[in-house]
């Protein structure tokens, strides 16, 4: 098993967005630091994240089919904050600056065609948006990471909040899954996880009745053991796969040890105990599986690519 420093010294070595994340998040380098700030340029000036900067300026180019399609436009745009890019670099605000005029009645919209039984199919040229449970938080969290904290952003926040008064939560209430809703009177595990991405980043809710409120529906699937409006623990759970796309196992546990009231909860544990049972000999974790899209992404060496890199050697101390 490679040590620590030299686990280090590989990820500087890796590729630009490794490199940097590596430097600001495991060696507490400041952002006014040389190397950082070289490091920060060899990011925005790669290639393929200019690529990735030139897809997400073109937000939600048509209707979505799928909320877990790694191609829609929000998790583009995560991707890029997940590489330490902000709204102090120039090529992104002219993202936010464009996305933040989807908005309506204090949420941030996605374009989509909502489901209905007549009409389940969506049709991609449709320019309607809608303010989505699954959806709209992330875009929240995104905003706040990237340190855009407006009153538009601050509004959204306040809302989540009142969605999650109690454990029913922000529901979609669709057709297919009202019926489920209506016995078990409890909320969607996907908003839960994606509201705690928000409640993390608020000082004043981060252990607060809100974000409890928002685990309920993850506890509740955890111990039910059962498929929850069709989230289940398929195969596809347990995988280590990039973006954080899918309602899985890295997903949740990159969320949940954010807050101090989950550390003794069986759930958080066992997730941890799973990524930490993943490493091979060196130390290192390796993908399961790929997004097709981003198969160019892989390093060279076949090892994963930032986010899961500095953040599980995070969760080995957890």
């Amino acid at each position: 098993m490679k040590s620590t420093s030299e686990l280090i010294n590989w990820l500087v070595h890796s590729n630009p967005w490794t490199k940097y994340k590596t430097m600001v998040d495991l060696l507490n380098k400041q952002a006014d630091d040389k190397e950082v700030i070289k490091a920060k340029k060899e990011v925005i000036n790669h290639p393929q994240i200019q690529d990735l900067i030139n897809d997400t300026l073109n937000w939600f180019p048509e209707s979505i089919t799928r909320h877990n399609d790694s191609k829609n436009s929000h998790y583009k745009l995560r991707m890029l904050t997940d590489f330490g890019l902000t709204y102090d670099d120039p090529e992104i605000r002219k993202i936010i600056d464009k996305t933040l005029n989807h908005f309506n009645k204090g949420l941030f919209t996605i374009r989509q065609q909502l489901p209905t039984k007549e009409f389940i199919k969506p049709d991609k040229t449709s320019n309607t948006w809608h303010a989505q449970p699954c959806d709209s938080p992330l875009i929240t969290a995104i905003y706040l990471k990237m340190g855009v904290n407006n009153d538009k952003v601050q509004k959204s926040v306040q809302l989540i909040k009142e969605k999650w008064k109690d454990e029913k939560g922000w529901f979609c209430n669709f057709f297919f899954v009202e019926n489920q809703y209506k016995k078990l009177q409890i909320g969607c595990p996907m908003a839960g996880l994606q509201a705690l991405e928000v409640f993390a980043q608020v000082p004043e809710l981060k252990e607060s009745i809100y974000a409890k409120n928002a685990f309920a529906p993850i506890k509740y699937h955890y111990e039910s053991g059962k498929s929850l409006y069709f989230f289940g623990r398929s195969k596809k759970f347990w995988t280590f796969k990039y973006p954080f796309v899918w309602y899985n196992a890295l997903y949740l546990a990159y969320v949940l040890s954010h807050f101090e009231f989950l550390k003794d909860e069986t759930l958080v544990k066992e997730l941890t105990e799973w990524i930490k049972s993943d490493l091979d000999n060196e130390g290192k974790f390796k993908p399961t599986s790929i997004f097709q899209i981003y198969k160019n992404w892989v390093l060279e060496i076949k090892n994963i690519t930032m986010d899961y890199n500095f953040m599980l050697i995070k969760l080995k101390k957890y």
